[in-house]
Formats: structure tokens, sequence, C-alpha cells
């Protein structure tokens, strides 16, 4: 996909950044001067200045990965995605001390930034960033909760680069919005179709199965779950959908939609029964090895969701995702975050 590039809108990511920036060098305290809802896309940057402080981001988030320290991601991130990567990072203590992991720390060029005009907090921007490294796109959003909070990765769904992705549709130099519970010229509303997506997921012969698409990440959970029920055990998988906070509007008048999943996955094991599991898996870091009681995994799964117009070709599908385990639980229901 060829990505226009719209200097209006690489400003709003520059402002985005600069601030983690500014935070990560100061400290926690630091509170940028107030800002009214309009003023980020008016903010002036030349694209020198945007790559510059979004690496300062990434130098963040990666030296969280590099100490395997959630409290420095908590910096940069929250939401679905804090729990996501503060889970990765938890994953890797228990299986290797210590020891680095390399994931986080793979650089990006932002190809582009849309900025919508807001009359209250949050204040948002859509950022889309090519990772050449791990070949994909990371379509990302960027959060700031008051005047004098910090800006926060909030979503950061990835496809294939070779993923064609619908263009975000603009009036002048703003990013329209959609509501998401509201199909406002779409096949279904964003909050609906997220909806009606989990319950695909969770139930191939589910009434809603001619809502959506059984897209790639469709077959890929169910092969992965089929996988999964060992010998020896009960497994089962559960998806839900969680409030849908951003959809924006896409140039053919469908549009695009963030929204998180929560997924499942529950194994109870016969009497007698023990289960080994791959040595870099999370099932062994969180149930040893052999695993020999019955116990949860929790998973967010980020996903950018396409919602189609009235008339519009196919159903709602799934184009990227980012996701993790976030917490674990066993038989005597003690939760591990």
């Amino acid at each position: 996909m060829t990505v226009r590039t719209r200097p209006t809108r690489r400003t709003g990511l520059a402002a985005v950044v600069a601030t983690l920036a500014v935070t990560l060098v100061v400290g926690c305290g630091a509170i940028p001067r107030e800002k009214s809802s309009t003023d980020v896309s008016k903010i002036a940057a030349n694209q020198s200045e945007i790559e510059r402080t979004y690496r300062n981001f990434e130098k963040a988030r990666g030296a969280a990965f590099t100490a395997l320290d959630p409290d420095i991601l908590a910096l940069v991130e929250s939401g679905s995605v804090l729990a996501v990567d503060g889970g990765a990072i938890d994953v890797a203590k228990r299986l290797n001390g210590s020891a680095s992991t390399g994931k986080g720390v793979s650089g990006a060029e932002v190809e582009d930034v849309y900025t919508p005009r807001l009359a209250e907090y949050p204040l948002w921007f859509l950022a889309v960033a090519r990772d050449d490294t791990r070949g994909v796109r990371r379509i990302q959003v960027f959060e700031r909760a008051s005047s004098t909070g910090r800006w926060e990765l909030t979503a950061t769904p990835e496809a294939l680069i070779s993923t064609v992705l619908p263009v975000p549709k603009t009036s002048g130099d703003e990013l329209e919005t959609v509501d998401p519970n509201v199909a406002d010229g779409l096949v279904a509303s964003p909050s609906g179709a997220l909806q009606a997506y989990a319950a695909v997921l969770g139930d191939p012969s589910s009434p809603r199965a001619n809502q959506v698409t059984a897209d790639s990440f469709v077959t890929q959970m169910r092969a992965q779950a089929a996988g999964l029920a060992k010998p020896g055990t009960t497994f089962r998988r559960t998806w839900s959908s969680q409030p849908v906070k951003h959809a924006v509007r896409t140039e053919d008048g469908g549009a695009l939609v963030f929204g998180t999943l929560m997924r499942q996955d529950g194994w109870v094991l016969s009497p007698g029964a023990t289960v080994s599991w791959p040595p870099t898996s999370e099932q062994r870091a969180y149930f040893g090895e052999p695993m020999a009681r019955s116990g949860l995994l929790r998973y967010y799964h980020q996903v950018l969701l396409y919602v189609p117009p009235t008339g519009g070709v196919g159903l709602p599908r799934v184009l990227a995702q980012y996701g993790g385990v976030i917490a674990s639980e066993d038989t005597a229901g003690v939760a591990t975050p």
C-alpha cells in the first residue's frame, strides 16, 4: 500500500511523541502546558522532528523490554497495550529470569498521521508506521486523558506490509470519526460488528456467522485452539468484546474500528494427567513443567476491524491484530496478573 503523506497530520504525532520524550527525560512530574482541544493539530513540526520524537518513544519501549521493567512501559502505554506488553515481560521473566527480550526494539518509519477535531478530552491521534524489520505496519492510537496527562499508546494492531488498508477519510485536514454505536451508512455499527466477530470466534455455528467474515484471524485462532486441546485435558476457549472507543470513516464510506477482544483458554486435567508445553510458551511460564493442575489463561487481542459501507462488498473483517497473555488463574481461583 502507498500511504499519502499529510504534513499537517504528521504534526500531531510530533506533539504526541515530543511530550513522551520530555516526560522520560524530566520524570513523571513534568506537566505540559495546557492546550485546547484544537491546539495539537495546529502545532508546526517538520519531518525530521517527527521522526526524532517517534524514535524517542520507541527507545522508551525498547528500554522497558531490555530491562524487563513494566514501570517504564507505564510511562508510554496504557490500557490493553500495556496489559499485553506487561504480560510479555512477565512471561520472559518467568522463563528466563533477568535475560532481556528483543521485543519492542525494532524501528519504524512513520508514514502518516491523522488528527480528528475533538471538543473534549481524551485527545487522540491515529498514526501509521512501517516496521520493515518485522515486515508489518502498526496502526496506532496515541491518547492523552487530560491537559496535565502524558501521551500514551493505547492501540497498536499490526498488519503485514502486503495488507491493503482502506484510507481514512478526512474533511480538510481533519479525520472523520464514527460513533461506535451507530450504523450510519455501514452494514453494522462498529460495536455491533465487533460483538458479532467475538461470537463467531467463540462458536462457528453462531447465528451471527453470516454477519462477519471468517477471515485469516478466525482460521488461525481455530487451528491454534485445536492444537491446545491436549490428551488428558478438557480444553475450552471463550471470546468476548470490550467497548469500542475509536472508529474512523474510510474514503469508501466504510469504517475502521479499533477493538479489543478478550480470549480465555482453560484446561481441566483428568485425574493423574500432566501436560508438557514448549519451552518458550506462556503455558509453561504460568503452569510449570509439567503442568499438573487445571488452569486458565486470559489474553487481549487488539484488532483493526473493517466495516464495509451499506451496499459495499463483503462483510466486516479483521485487517490487523496485536495480542498476548495478560493473566493466569489456577484451580484455586487465584489470579496472577
